[in-house]
């Protein structure tokens, strides 16, 4: 397998980006923090599915064949898995797997290719602070407002094991408190991001307006994209495997 190869790499990032603004030019750092706070959130939501994997309610269901009830050894037998409680796949794993494989890219875009459009940014980045903030006040408003007002379900999903009304055995407190944490920190970042490409959309916006257009070499540029494609293939993908 070949080695990792970050040739043209730049903190700095993309130039339109870093002559924005003077705090636009930390866009590739916010993220970077961006992903490690999803890597974090998948492994708490790991640990999350694994402390309520321990707590299955296995169904067997039996067909009749003939009219005769088939035994529970034949293959026709039909077993239902299902926790309980229900773990909230979405919010523990899914999401943070979406951010997880959304930053991947838009560091590549800042930091090796180095031209990151700031409308697509803008787009992904405040529909994953939206995302975040739906868990974050879901899981608040199911573990923090009074018993008799949230559905029981949704409370044993939601809450960790102590909860008044929530699961006596499910997810720590702890874990619960580490990942609702970084769920919020994951809303500043993605926030912030967006906002970021928001102020160099209208900046880039304000200068086609005035005329004020950077000429840009196309030789130069497609040569700076094949570098950029080339680094990608070497770097993710698979060989000898």
């Amino acid at each position: 397998m070949s080695t990792l190869s970050f040739h043209g790499f730049s903190w700095r990032g993309d130039k339109k980006w870093a002559n924005a603004s003077k705090w636009t030019v930390y866009a590739p750092i916010v993220q970077c923090v961006n992903f490690a706070f999803a890597v974090v959130e998948v492994a708490c939501g790991s640990v999350w599915i694994v402390q309520l994997g321990s707590h299955l309610t296995v169904y067997v269901i039996s067909l009749s064949v003939n009219g005769a009830p088939a035994s529970t050894n034949s293959s026709l037998c039909i077993t239902d898995v299902c926790f309980e409680p229900s773990p909230m796949i979405i919010q523990t794993l899914l999401l943070p797997g979406c951010s997880l494989f959304n930053t991947i890219p838009s560091i590549h875009l800042h930091m090796l290719l180095r031209n990151n459009p700031p409308r697509l940014a803008m787009w992904f980045s405040f529909a994953f602070a939206l995302l975040y903030l739906t868990s974050v006040l879901l899981s608040l408003a199911a573990c923090k407002s009074s018993t008799s007002a949230v559905p029981a379900g949704l409370r044993r999903a939601e809450c960790p094991q102590g909860t008044p009304g929530g699961p006596v055995q499910g997810v720590s407190k702890s874990v619960w408190d580490v990942m609702l944490a970084f769920q919020v920190s994951s809303i500043a970042g993605y926030t912030l991001h967006g906002a970021m490409a928001w102020k160099v959309h209208r900046v880039l916006k304000s200068r086609k307006e005035r005329g004020e257009v950077e000429a840009v070499d196309p030789d130069e540029e497609a040569k700076r994209r094949q570098r950029a494609r080339e680094l990608w293939t070497k770097n993710y993908e698979m060989q000898g495997l």
